[in-house]
């Protein structure tokens, strides 16, 4: 027992070790990106100031397309820290260390030790979940709450213990309180075909629904009746036009071929992708594992059919996908993997990241760089130390599969933990360098340093979220809507708008003005007012201008 205890001591020690390098080292030390965590950060900022937290505003505008929580919890962290990049990712950070720990404390009920820890290891070393729990959007605190719900109804299955049960309902609650009815949609389904699949519909009775249900509406219904009933437009808005017309239609001009998140999980799942067939095959004859099938299954059918697609839509498959892949080489773990594909597989995508440094050698890969944005080519050749790190690393690894000794089932985990970890750390290393990428933080900063003080702020012809959150206060967007368009019909929006007629006899009036623009249409409002508009700073092929 005291040799178990230690050991149990030791995993937790090594997760604890590792969380704090790949979730929360260095948070504050790259700047808000363009567009979701501009939009993330500023409006609980908006809550905090004005004290309204039951109307989500951007900009000072209404905004009706998510729920609460995401805002709240950032809130507080915003009361107890400050506003900071930091204290607006560390509720973020944390729900991706929640959904570690909760995959190791529960695994472990059911199985080895050593099988949950490896469950971890996979889920915290997958580069699209690393990248999700550094980059802010409701995805991540959405995966932890439907985890926490799926662990817990499966407790309640194997255990029937009571606690379980009611976590099930509460944590369900707090998804929908995340992102909306999409969270009972995909729950519920899952828990039905896997009952169907285990012959025990019946289940169903035991699950003790009218308590549960009414668990479930005290903690995610209030919010949705208040706001109904204080905003006439909110009903319609969030559940017929951001739900279901989302999903059935193009309308949100998020779409994308069926196999869309095909590409999208074999990267986000790196260095682990290749094992999902095989992980997903066995999982599928193991009743034991089975729901987890499931859920990742449905996760990804559900939104590649849906008609509005963006890459963190299937991060919720990610925690049951690698409960799968460590029972994979749990299993295996005192034997050769037999399927030399995989081992070639992992060879070849070494490879590819070993010889990715040589791009930089090819005039056509560069030329596609300049494209991106003004500063992309600086930032590229600043990053070129990164690409050597990964490529060296790739490289070594490269070497150690052709040794028949490494294609043990334990070295090649190793290996591919070691990798992503090489990788990972020199992507922190280099977090300065991506600070400039994305975002209008330097167009603020100089904004508020100018000494003699605009009479007013604009983001002409575009939205660029981040201002906002750096200005420490509302702009005014002219000639452009964007994901405002509802939020601007209402009366009180107007002060916050204008149209492109408005914003040029602005310009050219007494008053004093700065505004933001895309360096594309400098010329165009130069050529209107000859001499009189002077550009201050440009950042990402946004640029500064004031007409004083």
């Amino acid at each position: 027992m005291a040799q178990q205890n230690k050991r149990l001591a030791g995993y937790i020690g090594v997760l604890l070790v590792l969380s704090s390098i790949f979730l929360l080292a260095g948070l504050g030390s790259y700047s808000l990106k363009e567009p979701d965590e501009g939009r993330y950060a500023e409006i609980p900022r908006e809550m905090v100031e004005t004290g309204d937290y039951t109307v989500p505003r951007l900009n000072d505008v209404r905004y009706f397309e998510k729920p609460p929580l995401l805002y709240w919890a950032v809130s507080l962290s915003y009361k107890v820290f400050g506003v900071s990049e930091w204290s607006f990712r560390f509720p973020n950070a944390l729900a991706a260390l929640l959904c570690v720990f909760s995959l190791f404390f529960f695994v472990r009920r059911w199985t080895d030790d050593l099988a949950a820890f490896l469950g971890s290891l996979v889920l915290l070393s997958s580069f699209g979940f690393f990248a999700m729990a550094r980059i802010v959007t409701t995805d991540m605190l959405l995966t932890f709450w439907l985890f926490l719900s799926l662990l817990c109804f499966y407790g309640y299955y194997r255990e029937r213990c009571g606690p379980f049960l009611w976590g099930f309902y509460a944590a369900m609650a707090l998804a929908t309180l995340t992102k909306g009815p999409v969270s009972p949609v995909l729950l519920c389904g899952a828990l039905l075909i896997f009952l169907f699949m285990e012959g025990n519909l019946a289940f169903v009775k035991e699950m003790k629904l009218i308590r549960g249900i009414a668990l479930y509406c005290l903690i995610a219904a209030p919010w949705f009746v208040i706001i109904s009933i204080r905003e006439k437009e909110f009903f319609t808005f969030f559940f017929i036009d951001q739900h279901v017309l989302r999903f059935i239609s193009t309308k949100h001009k998020r779409s994308g071929p069926v196999y869309y998140f095909i590409p999208v999980l074999f990267g986000g799942m790196l260095p682990w992708s290749l094992y999902i067939p095989r992980a997903f095959a066995m999982a599928w004859k193991k009743s034991e594992c089975r729901l987890f099938a499931i859920w990742s299954a449905l996760v990804f059918v559900f939104f590649s059919l849906s008609g509005s697609k963006l890459p963190p839509y299937i991060l919720p498959a990610f925690p049951a996908l690698a409960i799968l892949i460590a029972v994979l080489f749990y299993e295996h773990r005192h034997s050769l993997f037999k399927r030399n594909w995989e081992i070639i597989g992992n060879s070849v995508i070494m490879a590819v990241f070993a010889l990715a440094v040589f791009l930089y050698l090819s005039p056509s890969f560069m030329a596609y760089i300049d494209n991106i944005t003004m500063e992309s080519r600086d930032i590229a050749r600043d990053l070129f130390s990164f690409s050597l790190t990964v490529s060296l690393s790739a490289a070594a690894c490269f070497v150690l599969f052709l040794f028949r000794r490494m294609k043990d089932t334990s070295n090649v985990f190793r290996i591919l933990l070691l990798f992503s970890l090489s990788m990972i750390i020199a992507i922190i290393a280099h977090s300065g360098i991506l600070d400039r990428a994305n975002t209008a933080k330097d167009l603020a900063i100089e904004a508020r340093a100018q000494k003699d003080k605009p009479d007013i702020i604009v983001n002409y012809s575009a939205l660029d979220l981040t201002l906002p959150f750096y200005l420490q206060k509302p702009v005014v967007i002219a000639s452009y809507t964007g994901e405002l368009a509802m939020g601007s019909q209402y009366e009180d929006a107007g002060a916050h708008f204008m149209d492109e007629k408005e914003f040029f006899d602005t310009l050219g009036s007494g008053k004093k003005v700065l505004f933001v623009t895309k360096h594309k249409r400098i010329e165009n409002v130069q050529k209107r007012f000859p001499g009189r508009i002077k550009v201050l700073k440009c950042q990402n092929d946004r640029c500064l201008l004031s007409n004083y």
